[in-house]
C-alpha cells in the first residue's frame, strides 16, 4: 500500500487499460438461478480472446465474460459484464475442484492470477484444482468506467502543512464529485461486497457448489466478505496479508503510525552506531534531537528542489518509518539534506498520489474504481476538519512518524455514505496469515480480523507484503487446500 505522501505533480494516474471491447463477449444467453448469471461459460485462449493481454506466452489461460446485475438488489435492472479465467488442472483423474485466487488490488486488474500462480510457489496446486481469476467489476477487462486524474499543482514551499493538506484534500474531493458523476450507478454499485456477490456467479456459472478460494491483501476483503455472505459454498480459504474487518480510514493510518513508530525506535540506535558515517550523533538522545530539529526547521521553511518536488518536514517523517532494508538511504538522504545538498531520491511529501499499491499489473490502476472501494464502503474521510484534528492526535501519540494522511483523506465529495462490510464468523476452513513487519497490510489488521471471523492464524516473519506464496511456507498452503489441516504459531519470512 503506497501511501498518499507524493509530492504535488508527482500522483500516479491510471495507465491506458486495456478496453471491454480487446475481450470478446464469450457468454451465452440463458440464466444461472438466484445469481442471475447467464451462462454457460463459453471459453477461448486468453491470448487471442483478450486484447493485450498481459502474459507473455500464455497459451494455457482460458478467458470467458459473464453477464451479472450491476445492483444485487435489483436483479432484473440494468447487468454488467465480469471478465473470469481459468488454468483447467492438469491431471483431471486427482481433480478436487477450484480454487478463485483473488491477488489484491483495489484497482487493478486480477485476471492473470491463474497463470502467474500457477508458474510460482502454489503451482502445484495446478494439478488438481482448475484455478480461475478474474477482473473485479470496475476494472482491467470487465466493465468500468476512465476517469483521469487531471493535472496536479506544482508543489510549493510557500504553504503550511495544514494548507498543504487541505489542498491535497480539496483536489481528491474534485476528483471524487467529477467522476461519481460519470455513471452513479455503476459507482455506487463498486463494492467489496457486490465483487463478492459476483465471485458466486462465477461459481454457479463454473458449476460447482462450493470453491476453495486464495485471496491476498484487497483479495482477503473479497474473500472474507464472500466466506459471510456463502459459508456453506466454501470447501476451504485462505487469506495472506489481510485487511482489517472495518475500514476505518483513520484507523488504518493510526495502525501504520504505531508500525512506523516502532521501526523509528530502532533506527535511532543503528544511527548512533554509524555517527562516523551519517553524523546524527553517538547517543539515541542525540539522534533524536539532531532530527526532530532538522524537521521542524523543513516545516517552517520547506526546500523546494523543482517543480515538482519539495522538501519538508513531512518528507523527514517519512523517511523515518522505513524498516531496516532503507536504513541505509534514508541515513543518507537525511544527511544530504541537513548539509543542504539534494538527496538522491526524493521521498514524497505531502499530496494526492496513492494507490494500494497491494500487486504490480501490466494493466495499470483504475483510479476511481480504487476510490470507489474505500468511499462506498470505508468510514470517515469526508470531513478535513475532523480529519485534520485525527491528524494532529496521532502526531502526539506517535511524535516522530505519526499525523499524516495515507488513507483518511481520500473520500472528501464523495457522494453516497459509507455501507461498511459486516464479516461475521462463519463455520467454514478458514486460515489466515499475517506478515509481523509489513507496513502495507499491517499485522494488526489480520489479528482484528480473526478476532472478527474466526480460523487460525499463522504469523509469517517478514516485512514483506504477500510473500507466502514465494516462501517455503508455501507447502502449509498447498497443505491446507488438499487435506484442511490448518497451521498456527510463526513461519520464517523472507
Amino acid at each position: 500500500m503506497f501511501s498518499i505522501r507524493a509530492l504535488p505533480g508527482k500522483r500516479l494516474t491510471p495507465v491506458a487499460i486495456a478496453c471491454l471491447t480487446g475481450l470478446a463477449s464469450l457468454a451465452t444467453a440463458g440464466a444461472a438461478g438466484a445469481h442471475a448469471a447467464e451462462g454457460p461459460l463459453t471459453w477461448r485462449k486468453c491470448a487471442q480472446a483478450a486484447k493485450n493481454w498481459p502474459v507473455a506466452g500464455d497459451t494455457r489461460t482460458e478467458c470467458s465474460t459473464l453477464t451479472v446485475p450491476m445492483d444485487y438488489a435489483n436483479p432484473q435492472g440494468r447487468k454488467i459484464k465480469i471478465a473470469v479465467s481459468r488454468i483447467k488442472a492438469t491431471d483431471p483423474g486427482r481433480r478436487r475442484g477450484v480454487l478463485v485466487i483473488s491477488p489484491g488490488g483495489p484497482g487493478v486488474t486480477n485476471i492473470d492470477a491463474p497463470a502467474t500462480y500457477a508458474a510460482g510457489g502454489l503451482g502445484t496446486l495446478a494439478a488438481d484444482h482448475d484455478l480461475i481469476g478474474f477482473d473485479p467489476r470496475g476494472v482491467g477487462y470487465s466493465d468500468k468506467i476512465k476517469c483521469d486524474w487531471g493535472d496536479p499543482p506544482s508543489a510549493t514551499s510557500a504553504t503550511s502543512p495544514k494548507a498543504q493538506a487541505r489542498a491535497a484534500f480539496d483536489q481528491d474531493a474534485a476528483y471524487n464529485k467529477r467522476c461519481a458523476a460519470k455513471d452513479p450507478g455503476f459507482v455506487r454499485q463498486l463494492t467489496t461486497t457486490n465483487i463478492a456477490r459476483d465471485v458466486d456467479a462465477i461459481r454457479a456459472a463454473l458449476g460447482e457448489s462450493k470453491i476453495n478460494f486464495y485471496g491476498v491483501s484487497f483479495g482477503t476483503a473479497v474473500g472474507l466478505n464472500y466466506r459471510s455472505l456463502f459459508d456453506d459454498r466454501v470447501n476451504a480459504m485462505w487469506v495472506d496479508s489481510v485487511m482489517p474487518p472495518v475500514i476505518d480510514l483513520a484507523a488504518m493510518d493510526a495502525s501504520a503510525d504505531a508500525l512506523n513508530e516502532r521501526r523509528f525506535t530502532a533506527f535511532v540506535p543503528w544511527l548512533a552506531r554509524h555517527d562516523t558515517e551519517y553524523h546524527f550523533g553517538t547517543t539515541d538522545a542525540m539522534v533524536r534531537k539532531t532530527i526532530f530539529t532538522l524537521r521542524d526547521k523543513l516545516h517552517r521553511k520547506p526546500r523546494k528542489i523543482d517543480e515538482n518536488t519539495v522538501i519538508n518536514g513531512e518528507w523527514v517523517s517519512q523517511l523515518l518509518g522505513g524498516g531496516p532494508g532503507s536504513w541505509v538511504s534514508s541515513a543518507r538522504d537525511l544527511a544530504t539534506v541537513r548539509e543542504g545538498g539534494v538527496p538522491l531520491s526524493a521521498s514524497p511529501g505531502p499530496g494526492p498520489a496513492k494507490t494500494f499499491g497491494f500487486d504490480d499489473t501490466s494493466l495499470g490502476l483504475n483510479l476511481i474504481q480504487y476510490q470507489a472501494i474505500f468511499c462506498n464502503e470505508g468510514v470517515g474521510g469526508r470531513d478535513f476538519e475532523q480529519m485534520w484534528a485525527a491528524a494532529q492526535a496521532r502526531k502526539t501519540t506517535f511524535p516522530a512518524t505519526g499525523g499524516y494522511f495515507e488513507r483518511s483523506g481520500w473520500c472528501g465529495q464523495w457522494p453516497w455514505p459509507a455501507r461498511p462490510w459486516k464479516p461475521v464468523r462463519g463455520t467454514s476452513p478458514l486460515q489466515l496469515s499475517g506478515h509481523l513487519d509489513e507496513d502495507v497490510t499491517p499485522y494488526a489488521w489480520a489479528v482484528e480480523a480473526w478476532k472478527a471471523v474466526g480460523g487460525t492464524l499463522l504469523t509469517v516473519q517478514d516485512g514483506a507484503h504477500a510473500s507466502l506464496r514465494r516462501l517455503p511456507c508455501a507447502s502449509k498452503v498447498i497443505d491446507f487446500f488438499r487435506t484442511g489441516r490448518t497451521a498456527t504459531g510463526t513461519c520464517p519470512g523472507a
